[in-house]
C-alpha cells in the first residue's frame, strides 16, 4: 500500500518482492539485526582530505567492522571486478575512514545489489588506489 501510495504503480510489487528477498535472505541477517545501524554517518580525514557520506549499513563487531551500500539499479554484476569505479572508489573511501575510526580492526566493504539480491564483498585489491587522493 504505502508503495502504491508512492505512485510506484506498476512496479510496486516487484519492488516490494526485492526488498523481502533481501531482509528474508538468513545471509544478511545480521545487516538488518540490533548490532547493525542504519544510514550512518561517516566522516574523516584521510591523508588530510576530509570524506563525509552515509551509509545504508554499519555493522561493528569485536574483531570486524562492515559497510554496505545498497544498490537498486537493475544491472547486477557478476562480481567484484566488474562493479562501477564509482562504487568501488565509494567504499575505498568509507574503509579508510572506518579503519582510522576502528584502529585493529579488520574492515570489510560490501555491496548489497537489491535487485537480485546479490552481495558482493569488496577485497583490498578491489579498492586499491582508488581514494580521490590516490
Amino acid at each position: 500500500r504505502w508503495l502504491a501510495s508512492q505512485g510506484a504503480g506498476a512496479q510496486a510489487e516487484r519492488i516490494a518482492a526485492e526488498v523481502l528477498a533481501v531482509l528474508e535472505d538468513p545471509a544478511h541477517a545480521a545487516l538488518f539485526g540490533s548490532q547493525a545501524l542504519a544510514e550512518a554517518p561517516v566522516a574523516g580525514l584521510v591523508q588530510g582530505q576530509a570524506i563525509a557520506g552515509i551509509v545504508d549499513r554499519l555493522l561493528v563487531e569485536q574483531d570486524r567492522v562492515l559497510v554496505v551500500d545498497f544498490k537498486t539499479g537493475l544491472k547486477v554484476p557478476a562480481g567484484p571486478a566488474d562493479v562501477a569505479l564509482a562504487h568501488r572508489r565509494q567504499m575505498a573511501a568509507y574503509a579508510a575512514v572506518l579503519a582510522q575510526a576502528f584502529p585493529g580492526r579488520r574492515v570489510e566493504a560490501a555491496l548489497l545489489y537489491t535487485a537480485a539480491p546479490k552481495f558482493l564483498l569488496l577485497a583490498d585489491k578491489d579498492m586499491a588506489g582508488l581514494l580521490p587522493l590516490d
